[in-house]
């Protein structure tokens, strides 16, 4: 899963580094110099991240189901899952998330069974067969 995947841009100034683990914002400070750059990294656990980026793929034009969630990120890898290490790993990305400036209503549940995430621009990064980035 994610081989070919390097990660995610989202709303055009959030960077999503699926194999290191990252959750890099670029911000440009407009009220400083032209070129005053600030940059926030966040360090995830793999697990999470592993979430992240399926809600991020499946997740952004229709909602994801739970069970399948469970599945695909946790019971695929030999994992045991359950609605709370599901909701538990939810509340740490989510907390995250914002502190990276992100909303807590960017990944959003309905009534615990469906998932969605809700950004303005999510794009996926790739690595094309000679290891360049692609869009």
């Amino acid at each position: 899963m994610f081989k070919s995947t390097f990660g995610f841009m989202i709303n055009d100034n959030i960077q999503i580094d699926i194999h290191h683990r990252r959750i890099i914002k670029l911000h440009m400070d407009e009220s400083r110099k032209p070129y005053a750059l600030n940059v926030s990294v966040i360090a995830v656990k793999d697990v999470n991240m592993i979430l992240l980026a399926y809600l991020l793929e499946n997740g952004s034009e229709s909602p994801v189901k739970r069970d399948d969630i469970l599945k695909d990120v946790w019971d695929n890898r030999n994992l045991k899952s359950s609605s709370q290490i599901l909701w538990a790993a939810l509340k740490a990305l989510k907390k995250d998330l914002m502190l990276v400036g992100l909303n807590p209503d960017f990944i959003t549940s309905e009534r615990g069974a469906l998932y969605r995430v809700n950004a303005h621009n999510i794009q996926g990064l790739y690595v094309d067969a000679n290891q360049k980035l692609v869009s």
